[in-house]
């Protein structure tokens, strides 16, 4: 009978070292921290870079991931706006933004990772703005957009 308790109690100390060595990897490959706070403070960066106005009719802040894609969907009054974009990133990430999902549209290649200012272009809306949001491989990003009246 010692032999099968030895054995039992070797049995189950490999069990466990195994077990220890598996949630060691586990943790240890664990891909990095995406920087929470850092992209917090790109999201601030956006909201300072295109505050809120009286005179917008739409504004939206979000953080996106990487190869992630986004419509946004607004209902306007027909007529001229002006849609201004920003985004901010890690090294080398930018983001792609169109009018139009089907790809009829290239858009607007809009980098994240240098200290730009806002991009703005006007369009004629008759019912609604359809802006599509593409992030490229690199990420998160934080992204926003505002659209206002276009005025003289």
């Amino acid at each position: 009978m010692t032999g099968e308790r030895g054995r039992g109690a070797v049995l189950y100390a490999t069990a466990a070292v195994l077990v220890a060595a598996g949630a060691t990897w586990w943790f240890l490959a664990a891909p990095p921290d995406q920087g929470t706070d850092q992209v917090a403070l790109w999201r601030t960066a956006t909201e300072e870079l295109l505050p809120d106005t009286d005179l917008q009719v739409e504004a939206a802040t979000t953080t996106m991931a990487a190869n992630e894609e986004r419509p946004y969907v607004t209902s306007v009054d027909t007529g001229e706006y002006l849609v201004s974009v920003v985004c901010r990133g890690g090294p080398d990430s930018y983001v792609r933004v169109s009018l139009s999902q089907t790809g009829s549209d290239s858009g607007l290649g809009v980098r994240c990772s240098e200290e730009r200012r806002p991009d703005s272009f006007k369009v004629a809306l008759a019912d609604q703005l359809r802006l599509y949001v593409m992030v490229g491989d690199r990420g998160p990003v934080a992204f926003r957009y505002t659209l206002q009246r276009a005025t003289g």
